[in-house]
């Protein structure tokens, strides 16, 4: 080793007991043993050159601590060395927090480390506070340009975790109200997201530090619960451990029980959503066995001789060999008690399931000849990297990708199949419409119904785990907005919104256009020179023509002022030719351009009255509407195209003799004409009883049938349409 990097290798005891003994050289040093031990020596120098280069930018910097700044990416190498990361990524990561902290650029970056360093420090540097109003403005923008580094690249999120588990260890110089913000945000996306890269180690670490920061009192009682619960049953414990080794070693099975550690953090939530007493005994708590054996055989083999010696809780095996979790995580997990009514969780797993099980994605490099297991985990993540992008792709904003991918980070998910026995992995509390957009976003664009087990149920009913569901799709059908408030996973909330925010933009350029064309009376719009289109649009600050139909439609702009722009008319000509004053046609259809409100539910046949409202397009009412106000500049007369075809909702209200058998005598009416109900509600007295009733029809001419038809029945007093 050449000699200019023996004071930090430690190469030579002689030159070591000449360094100062300070952390900082130590920990450079400690570092160094360890990319030693399995990097070739021209990428340990350039991580030891990663480390000159880091110190050099961060010099004279503490942190809140008083320590000097270094500390902080010398560790977070550390971590990622321990798990024997390559050199692009420990290098990065003692350079994470340069471009973000130092004058620094990524383009010096690249210079001295090259490109592939540099865009894995950029896709973990933080977006800049000022370009944001607020702190949680700023924190969705970072999380979206990580997560879209890591579609690129996932070692970003490698970094980004090692980084927050350093971070959370040292809050204890910050001010409780940041220590409690950083311990929810560990615990609400690091943690999961450590669980998603198949990381448990890690997770279970984040996860430990966060409760001990955002509950310490909590958490030293549960620590004290706990303790004192394992004293009382240590015997018991003892005497159950020895069993299942000496009746598996009988079988020929060679098993170790390494020490399982139960997870506070996990432990405090079942605690806290339990019903009844909160208290940890043998009854409540089960006390948890790790069995590690050599092959995925001696896992049922293993099996068979646990559920020999104990009796199986029932509805609590879950075989994660044969199925694995949805970040990859194998075993064969199972509940038994023992005679004197301890529980016991038993956890199998051969020892290459247990290694990738603690190393996620990083066992690839800290157990190279594991390659053949390490596949499996890989396709797991690459078919959610690929869900990240697609989400990334029709997000709009930076808050609804990160509450997108955080529904994606779900802690419990349910296997659901498909009736040619593919399965797919659902967020706890998917509906149809979730499993439709699983299967194919179009599937989900398109469906109108579902099978659960061969029976029929609607959208929004909730799947259960092992459930067969069959999807019905129409290629008429399209989303709805009210989708948004059942589904849950985050494939299915993106592409509804994305569909809603094209489908309302095609929406809103047509009915501009239209609202626009209405004042060309004895002219073309085709007619106007592009010449003055361009001027338009620079004065209005505007960038082509369909931004300004949409702007029209969302009431942004006034089409009779666009008009007179455009025609290079005066604004008073409008007022003295009546013939602009036009009716406009619509037919209901229009989509979210149109809104048909709710207060009146105007159908064909109704005189109508419609306002352009800002951001929300043409609101239309009934001209006798109660709600419905002034008349202003954005005000315009409608009238229904005569080929409308479509039902429209409409309330009436029928006020009926309280007797036997009325409600059944006014159902069988509307099953005589067809008609189909929507809702009812039932209100009044013992004597006379108040009906609501809403109704599907195709304009007003029909609505005065059944009208009339409930009029004549005996029971029924007055029949009237209602707001």
């Amino acid at each position: 080793m050449i000699d200019s990097y023996l004071p930090y290798f430690c190469s030579s005891r002689e030159e070591a007991e000449k360094q100062q003994h300070s952390a900082e050289h130590l920990r450079a040093t400690d570092l160094c043993r360890v990319i030693e031990s399995y990097l070739s020596l021209d990428d340990a120098h350039r991580v030891y050159d990663a480390f000159l280069f880091a110190a050099a930018a961060h010099d004279g910097v503490t942190r809140k601590s008083g320590e000097a700044y270094i500390f902080h990416p010398l560790t977070v190498a550390y971590i990622l060395a321990e798990m024997h990361m390559d050199a692009d990524t420990v290098c990065a990561a003692l350079l994470h927090d340069v471009i973000e902290d130092t004058a620094y650029t990524k383009t010096e970056i690249i210079k001295h480390f090259g490109q592939v360093t540099a865009d894995l420090v950029d896709g973990v540097t933080k977006l800049s506070g000022g370009e944001f109003t607020d702190r949680e403005s700023a924190a969705a923008a970072s999380f979206h340009k990580m997560m879209t580094a890591m579609t690129q690249d996932f070692r970003v999120v490698l970094i980004k975790l090692a980084d927050r588990q350093h971070n959370i260890k040292t809050l204890g110089s910050m001010p409780l109200h940041k220590q409690r913000r950083i311990a929810r945000e560990t615990l609400n996306i690091h943690a999961p997201l450590a669980r998603r890269m198949g990381m448990n180690a890690m997770r279970k670490d984040l996860q430990l530090t966060a409760f001990k920061h955002l509950y310490p009192w909590r958490y030293h009682v549960l620590q004290s619960m706990m303790d004192a619960y394992r004293k009382a049953q240590q015997r018991c414990h003892k005497k159950i451990q020895k069993k299942i080794i000496k009746s598996l070693r009988k079988q020929g099975i060679k098993a170790e029980l390494p020490l399982w550690e139960k997870n506070l953090y996990r432990l405090y939530q079942r605690i806290k959503n339990r019903k009844g007493r909160k208290v940890i005994d043998q009854h409540t708590e089960a006390f948890e066995v790790r069995i590690l054996v050599d092959s995925r055989l001696d896992c049922y083999c293993a099996l068979g001789v646990i559920h020999s010696l104990y009796r199986p809780k029932v509805g609590t095996f879950s075989d994660f060999i044969a199925i694995p979790k949805v970040y990859g995580f194998q075993a064969i997990e199972t509940k038994v008690t023992t005679k004197k009514h301890q529980l016991i969780r038993i956890l199998i797993q051969s020892r290459q399931m247990h290694y990738i099980a603690q190393y996620g994605i990083a066992a690839h490099w800290r157990f190279p000849k594991m390659a053949r297991q390490y596949q499996g985990l890989q396709k797991h993540l690459d078919r959610w990297l690929t869900q990240v992008a697609d989400i990334q792709k029709t997000e709009g904003t930076a808050a609804e990708f990160l509450e997108d991918i955080k529904a994606d980070l779900f802690l419990n998910e349910i296997y659901i199949s498909t009736p040619k026995g593919e399965t797919k992995i659902l967020p706890h509390s998917a509906t149809p419409i979730d499993f439709a957009y699983a299967i194919h976003s179009e599937v989900g664009h398109h469906c109108i119904g579902a099978y659960i087990d061969d029976q029929r149920v609607s959208l929004s009913s909730r799947l259960f785990n092992g459930a067969t569901v069959k999807v019905i799709t129409d290629p008429n059908a399209h989303p709805q907005a009210s989708w948004l408030n059942y589904v849950v996973s985050g494939k299915a909330r993106s592409a509804i919104r994305y569909w809603l925010r094209e489908e309302k933009s095609e929406n809103f350029k047509a009915m501009g256009l239209k609202l626009l064309e209405k004042y060309f009376i004895n002219e073309s719009i085709e007619d106007i020179p592009e010449a003055q289109w361009q001027k338009t649009l620079a004065i209005l600050s505007l960038k082509d023509k369909e931004t300004l139909f949409s702007e029209i439609a969302k009431g942004n702009q006034s089409p009779k002022l666009v008009y007179c722009r455009l025609t290079q008319k005066k604004s008073d000509w409008i007022k003295t030719n009546p013939l602009l004053e036009k009716e406009l046609m619509i037919k209901g259809t229009e989509g979210l351009a149109v809104q048909l409100q709710h207060c009146c539910h105007p159908i064909p046949g109704d005189t109508l009255v419609a306002t352009l409202e800002q951001e929300k397009g043409l609101v239309v009412h009934r001209v006798a509407c109660p709600t419905q106000g002034h008349s202003n500049d954005n005000s315009f007369s409608l009238i229904w195209s005569e080929d409308t075809k479509r039902d429209f909702l409409t309330p009436i209200k029928a006020f009926v003799n309280n007797h036997y058998g009325v409600l059944s005598s006014l159902t069988s009416l509307f099953n005589k004409m067809k008609v189909n109900i929507e809702d009812l509600t039932i209100t009044g007295d013992q004597e006379v009883k108040e009906i609501h009733f809403l109704l599907h029809v195709k304009n007003t001419k029909r609505l005065r049938e059944i009208i009339n038809g409930l009029e004549h029945l005996s029971d029924v007093i007055k029949v009237t349409r209602a707001f």
